[in-house]
């Protein structure tokens, strides 16, 4: 089988005289080994790792902020351990979809109080 994995992508922008459609449609990911890692979790205010169980090959990851007030910060650990944050989940906002790659840690930190994030990672 192919195209297993599906993301569908648009965006728009309308701002006075200032416009936007970005359309790439669909966009398909094969997935060679059936798994994945969905879960919820409450994100505290110190950095956290996110672990994704037997996941073996990492492929598309989404975050999904939950939270309706608080951002949260995601990102990967750095060589010291410490979160190098590359993203922000703002409350209830756009999702975040990548690809993950392998190897990395996923560490994440919400702002003011704890928040539920909504993380997926689907194998390749």
């Amino acid at each position: 089988m192919a195209d297993e994995i599906t993301v569908t992508v648009r965006t728009q922008l309308s701002n006075g005289t200032l416009t936007d459609d970005f359309r790439p449609g669909n966009i398909t990911v094969d997935q060679t080994t059936s798994g994945m890692s969905c879960q919820v979790l409450s994100i505290g205010t110190s950095e956290e790792d996110i672990t994704f169980g037997d996941v073996a090959t990492e492929g598309v990851c989404t975050l999904y902020n939950l939270d309706a007030t608080n951002y949260v910060l995601w990102g990967k650990k750095d060589g010291s351990g410490n979160m190098q944050a590359i993203g922000k989940l703002k409350p209830s906002h756009i999702p975040a979809v990548f690809n993950f790659n392998a190897g990395s840690t996923l560490r994440m930190q919400a702002n003011t109080a704890a928040c539920k994030v909504r993380i997926c990672l689907y194998e390749e």
